[in-house]
């Protein structure tokens, strides 16, 4: 009786063309999962700086921790001092652990225009700007205090905390510990769709022209939010506030989960 020796080579096509299909179709699932375990860190960090910043608050009159103390100066000197004294110094003492700072996602090159050990560790995360005056509803309507005359929001103050985000994800090149947790001035940049969702980034000038890039940090388009009374959400960033925020959205007290005036938290 004659006994087959082997495939022939259509069958040995067949079998190829069988496993790309599959792995076509399993490395997209593979892909996803494992990015939304990155997801999943991602809020847990945010999850333990919520925490600490409560912790904060009971040792300083029910305060929010500010953006910066004190001035910023800048050094060339990899080794060189902390260039900045932003949240990251005030919170780590109730944290311990630096690495809770950075999302695993977050790709983004750092440069401290010096060498890349200057950077200390990457920051992912950033708080919401607050400032009162001529921008306090159009703009500065977070959370943290920066310029040396403003102080940040006391919790007491903030409508629905569990309506009011105070922790965001943004990834850019100039956030990491020798310098600072960086930050927008203008809050809402942080739901402006001209803005970009990670992967993708807009580019500006750092150590030269055109060397750094900032994005709202995503995972596969949502973003995770710190709230004030601890949660944290993932969402799409344009569902986070009324748009366009302008004269007319702030006359009729629109929708607002930024603002920290109870006000805005309902239309």
């Amino acid at each position: 009786m004659r006994q087959r020796g082997g495939f022939t080579l259509i069958e040995l096509l067949v079998v190829i063309a069988i496993i790309a299909i599959l792995a076509a179709i399993l490395f997209p699932v593979f892909a996803q999962a494992r990015e939304k375990a990155r997801q999943t860190t991602c809020a847990t960090n945010i999850k333990q700086l919520l925490t600490a910043a409560m912790m904060y608050q009971q040792d300083y009159e029910d305060k929010f921790h500010r953006l910066l103390m004190g001035q910023r100066v800048l050094n060339n000197d990899p080794r060189g001092p902390d260039q900045a004294f932003g949240m990251e110094d005030a919170l780590m003492p109730y944290v311990k652990n630096s690495g809770i700072f950075s999302c695993p996602s977050d790709n983004i090159p750092r440069n401290d225009c010096t060498t890349p050990e200057g950077i200390g560790f990457p920051i992912s995360y950033s708080w919401t700007h607050y400032q009162s005056g001529q921008w306090a509803d159009s703009a500065t309507f977070g959370v943290c205090a920066y310029y040396a005359d403003q102080d940040s929001r006391p919790l007491a103050v903030i409508g629905r905390p569990a309506e009011t985000i105070v922790l965001y994800e943004l990834w850019t090149t100039v956030s990491y510990s020798r310098h600072m947790a960086w930050w927008r001035w203008d809050n809402t940049n942080i739901a402006n769709p001209s803005w970009p969702d990670a992967p993708n980034s807009f580019a500006f000038n750092w150590c030269g022209s055109g060397d750094a890039r900032m994005t709202i940090g995503a995972h596969h388009r949502q973003t995770n939010f710190g709230f004030a009374d601890g949660h944290v959400k993932a969402m799409p960033r344009r569902a986070i506030m009324h748009w366009p925020w302008d004269a007319t959205a702030i006359q009729q007290r629109r929708r607002n989960l930024i603002h920290w005036n109870e006000e805005f938290k309902g239309n």
